[in-house]
């Protein structure tokens, strides 16, 4: 019998009791995603897929994904979840709802606080009538360019008190905070703001996930981990390692075109990344299961 997709929430609840998190792998293709599946299954850990707007327009729509996760979930023997991740409005929402997505987020952390609530209220109420997990996000995470004041930057993270109010009001399932990661690349250095995160995990007791996870120092991942975080959204290092794959299998003498000749070794290396990241982010759980 095929197996369906399945929502997020009690996976990350118990990886913010167990102190461990899950990667969430950007999906774009079914090969690329059935490759990460098979170092999920290996282990033993729920697949988690990531996708926005872009990834699904590869797929020709969001039925596509649906399909295509359900597909892979039929050929593993663990968990398959698809997560709509940064969807900015009600609408988007909904097709990806009716299309068969069991998670969601709604990103309206670039209105005002009130208007965020707003927002993500209302795609709660929507989502939760169809058993669908609602991600919510406070503070706004930096994009491929930052050129921030330390008093600037501080200013973008989330704030503890906030963070109880805006669970408080929406009712989200999962809380995406913002302190100090970016989205896409690093165009200088990192700093992560553990200290902030711990005391928005004092006062929220609802899973915390970290976006912006590529090229992030993994001492400061593992740290977060440690202080609540439950998710890592994993994205431009996935597109960056099949990208150096594919053009230096092309350097090679005697390369001739194929699609095997072109994508076998991205798909490997996309396996050795995917399997590091898995064991760094879920130690605590494949230890007690060893």
């Amino acid at each position: 019998m095929a197996k369906d997709i399945m929502p997020l929430k009690e996976y990350l609840v118990d990886a913010r009791a167990g102190k461990y998190a899950l990667g969430g792998f950007c999906i774009w293709t079914y090969a690329y995603g059935k490759a990460v599946a098979d170092v999920a299954n290996k282990l033993g850990l729920p697949m988690l897929y990531i996708i926005g707007d872009a990834e699904i327009g590869f797929f020709g729509g969001e039925k596509n994904a649906v399909q295509a996760c359900r597909t892979i979930a039929s050929e593993v023997d663990v968990p398959v979840i698809l997560h709509a991740d940064h969807f900015r409005d009600f609408e988007s929402i909904k097709r990806a709802v009716d299309a068969g997505f069991r998670s969601v987020m709604i990103d309206a952390s670039a209105y005002p606080f009130e208007e965020n609530i707003e927002r993500t209220a209302e795609v709660v109420e929507f989502a939760h009538k169809a058993g669908v997990t609602v991600e919510g996000e406070l503070g706004r995470i930096a994009g491929y360019e930052q050129h921030l004041s330390v008093d600037e930057e501080q200013a973008l993270q989330t704030d503890p008190d906030d963070a109880v109010k805006f669970v408080k009001d929406t009712g989200i399932d999962i809380l995406a905070v913002s302190i100090g990661t970016v989205h896409g690349l690093y165009k200088f250095e990192p700093h992560i703001n553990i200290p902030r995160l711990k005391k928005i995990a004092e006062k929220v007791s609802i899973p915390l996930v970290m976006h912006g996870g590529s090229g992030t120092p993994e001492d400061k991942v593992a740290e977060a981990v440690e202080n609540g975080i439950t998710k890592l959204n994993l994205a431009t290092d996935l597109v960056k390692t099949v990208g150096l794959a594919t053009a230096r299998v092309q350097q090679k003498e005697g390369f001739g075109y194929s699609v095997a000749n072109l994508y076998a070794e991205a798909y490997e290396d996309l396996k050795v990344y995917a399997e590091h990241k898995m064991r760094l982010l879920a130690k605590h759980k494949l230890k007690e299961d060893m």
